[in-house]
């Protein structure tokens, strides 16, 4: 059998086992982990945990640090305490709309994984004052959301169209790459339909799908036990430089996770040095205590995260990931379809593969392949590399295929979670993209 036959087998396996919900989340990773590196001859055995190096999981435990500080120094739930009398924090299906406004609008400017790092604790603090008006868990995930669709909005808000361009970018005549706002054209529309969504039918999805009722809403969400381990009389007896010490740290990350988009910084800092230096400083200073926070974190995400990139990998060196774009594109007439059949191919074949394999590699494989059929065909690529950026910002059907989504994991969801609730946002907006292309782009 085909390497990337098999590597295409243990994926399906391994959705389904996510979808099943049987499993802890860090086991059924380490299982496709270990059945990738053991059952790919083209992919290392170093490969299987090569993943718990990388800097998803690095950028993921350093901002759980960074963000649970503000809990421990009080800081967040001061925060959360003032915003939570605003008028509309009063109401949570609004509170969530403003929240989403605010996450698209940053995130397209900034890192979005900043941004939602940013978010969490002030979401959580929000809910901590609230009086349970405001639920954390059902904030965040529509935060989160948000942060990734806005990231797709500009040449500067995600990794993946970065990728994209640098590639078209050594295309002869194409150095000049996309324009910043490029993505923008086809993208603000679709901005305005998620937050539509979230004030309509989204918010009756999330209490259906999270049973915010129910007395298991909140376990597993670490938001909630951070905001609930503090009493409130105890504010007075932590040092108020503590306090001042966490703030600086989460506006030093945010500020760096901007500056790393551009030059010359790119060039010493990204996600994960950012995360470690923020959280660094907060142990050296003795702002939190290393024991106490370390035993806080919640290792079952971060297996996962660590663990999961080799599902990606393994569709990666085995060519399964080329082989489903290659049959794809096949059935569609591959090089002799219309342009506007291969945008609609392309929006939806980026947009699903996006979802099991970490966006930038998505872009790496399918930037190439468009670039040449655009170049067989005589026309530009341009439009195909705009929506390839576009559609690998689209990853809001799992935890897998974006930084943002597996931050928010910390909150208490599951897999499943992803799939009900992103999934009919995914559908609208993949819908709406595969229309907007190509009447804009071409």
């Amino acid at each position: 059998m085909a390497s990337s036959t098999i590597a295409i087998i243990i994926t399906v396996i391994t959705m389904i086992i996510f979808m099943i919900d049987k499993l802890p989340m860090s086991v059924t990773a380490c299982l496709c982990a270990l059945a990738m590196g053991i059952a790919l001859p083209e992919m290392k055995l170093s490969q299987i945990y090569s993943g718990f190096g990388g800097s998803s999981i690095v950028m993921v435990a350093g901002m759980m640090i960074v963000g649970d500080a503000l809990f421990q120094t009080g800081i967040a739930q001061r925060l959360g305490a003032k915003i939570g009398k605003l008028k509309i924090a009063q109401n949570e299906k609004w509170f969530i709309v403003l929240i989403v406004i605010i996450c698209t609008i940053m995130s397209a400017f900034m890192s979005n994984s900043g941004c939602i790092a940013m978010w969490m604790p002030i979401i959580a603090a929000v809910a901590a004052g609230s009086n349970g008006k405001i639920r954390s868990k059902m904030v965040i995930m529509p935060a989160g959301i948000a942060c990734i669709v806005g990231g797709g909005s500009t040449l500067t808000g995600s990794v993946s169209q970065v990728t994209a361009n640098s590639i078209l970018m050594g295309t002869a005549g194409y150095e000049a790459g996309m324009g910043v706002f490029d993505m923008t054209r086809v993208m603000w529309s679709v901005c305005i339909v998620q937050v539509l969504f979230w004030a309509t039918i989204g918010y009756p999805i999330l209490k259906k799908v999270l049973k915010p009722e129910s007395p298991d809403f909140d376990k597993g969400n670490s938001f909630a036990e951070a905001s609930a381990s503090l009493d409130m009389s105890e504010f007075n007896k932590i040092p108020k430089w503590k306090g001042t010490m966490s703030l600086v740290v989460m506006a030093f990350c945010v500020i760096a996770f901007i500056l790393s988009g551009f030059k010359p910084f790119n060039k010493y800092l990204d996600i994960a040095d950012i995360a470690m230096i923020g959280s660094m400083i907060l142990f050296v200073t003795r702002t939190i205590s290393v024991k106490k926070t370390l035993a806080s974190m919640d290792w079952n995400i971060l297996i996962m995260v660590g663990a999961i990139t080799a599902l990606g990998t393994g569709l990666d060196v085995s060519g399964g990931g080329k082989v489903i774009a290659d049959a794809i594109l096949g059935l569609f007439g591959g090089a002799s379809a219309s342009v506007t059949i291969l945008m609609v191919v392309l929006v939806v074949l980026s947009s699903v593969l996006t979802n099991f394999m970490q966006n930038g590699g998505v872009a790496a494989m399918l930037t190439p392949i468009y670039i040449s059929l655009a170049l067989s065909l005589g026309i530009s690529p341009l439009p195909f590399v705009i929506a390839i950026g576009i559609t690998t910002n689209l990853a809001i059907c799992t935890p897998i295929g974006t930084a943002v989504n597996m931050q928010i994991l910390p909150a208490g969801y599951k897999f499943s979670d992803y799939v009900k609730i992103g999934g009919p946002l995914f559908i609208i907006m993949v819908a709406m993209v595969a229309v907007l292309c190509p009447l804009i782009l071409f």
